[in-house]
């Protein structure tokens, strides 16, 4: 196929930031079709995209795409892939991959025996400042990483989110979910590692989590804080890599910034327009996850990624309720 079609199952806000990367790859992929239970959210992004409207995800599927981008509610992943996988049409879920882990491993299963990509959507890795951060660990800049520190600030006040974000079954949890799920993500990835135990304690001011912290241990070593903060205490989003020779910082307000014996290299500037840099990154995504769909390339990101996300959350509401330590439940390992 030489432009993909894409599916918008969902309309909300990163469902129009599919869209609008979509617009601007016009030889790569296409948005046709946009569902979502709400009839006028749908009209209105499929107008923006010059797709057909639809009140489900099934009556996309007799051929109108080649691909679903599913942007639903967290409990709500699930159905599409497999409806989807069936169809013979690929998926591109948006994070975290699903509730739980019964879910992730059914989306997987059913993906791989139809033989469709499915691709998870974890926006951090196309992120400038995350993918230089990634590449100058790669090259050896800080020697090998140690130690991960991961802070991010975020509002969880009902009132300022959707409504599902603070439904426990649809949402799935709270800040580390939603949020935190980014922060485990980027630093498993930026560490080369994948977590193994997590010691967490949380915060609930509403009915789900809003703040958290997460100790990680990794499978090569490597140990890691991911905070989720009161978005109060201003829009912090930084990551600090503690290597053999030397510490990188990767930031909104300091871009990325390498710390060595020969002083300190900045190798990305702050950016002026962080909403560009999300465009961005949304755009990357849909270029390598259409490549993947035309069969140049693997999913950039697949289903172990997105399941140990998944499982490193779970455990760490476990180490939470319980006060204690508690071991990932890694694919292969249950």
């Amino acid at each position: 196929m030489a432009v993909v079609r894409l599916g918008l199952v969902g309309a909300g806000g990163v469902a129009r930031l599919y869209a609008q990367a979509a617009l601007g790859l016009p030889d790569e992929v296409r948005v046709t079709a946009v569902s979502d239970i709400d009839p006028g959210r749908a009209a209105e992004l499929a107008a923006f995209s010059s797709a057909t409207a639809h009140d489900d995800h099934l009556s996309m599927l007799g051929g109108a795409v080649d691909a679903l981008v599913v942007c639903t509610p967290h409990a709500l992943h699930v159905a599409p892939a497999v409806d989807a996988a069936a169809a013979g049409v690929h998926v591109l879920m948006e994070k975290p991959m699903a509730t739980s882990l019964a879910g992730c491993d059914t989306m997987a299963a059913a993906c791989s025996a139809a033989g469709v990509v499915l691709f998870v959507g974890h926006i951090q890795h196309y992120l400038p400042i995350t993918a230089t951060a990634r590449r100058a660990i790669a090259d050896g800049l800080i020697g090998t990483p140690v130690a991960i520190v991961d802070r991010r600030s975020t509002d969880y006040r009902p009132g300022h989110r959707p409504g599902w974000f603070f439904d426990p079954e649809l949402a799935g949890g709270g800040a580390i979910m939603n949020i935190g799920a980014h922060g485990i993500d980027r630093a498993a990835w930026l560490a080369g590692g994948r977590p193994t135990r997590v010691h967490a304690t949380v915060v609930r001011r509403a009915a789900v989590e809003t703040e958290g912290l997460l100790q990680l241990e990794l499978d090569n070593g490597v140990l890691a804080t991911v905070a989720v903060l009161d978005s109060a205490l201003g829009g912090i989003d930084e990551i600090e890599v503690l290597g053999t020779a030397g510490t990188l910082r990767a930031s909104r307000p300091h871009g990325v910034q390498v710390a060595t014996g020969q002083g300190v290299r900045t190798l990305l500037r702050a950016p002026a327009d962080m909403d560009e840099h999300v465009r961005t990154a949304f755009t990357a995504q849909l270029t390598d996850f259409a490549a993947a769909v035309r069969g140049e390339r693997p999913a950039a990101i697949g289903a172990q990624v997105g399941r140990d996300v998944v499982a490193t959350v779970l455990a760490a509401y476990d180490s939470a309720r319980s006060g204690k330590s508690v071991e990932v439940e890694l694919f292969g390992q249950s």
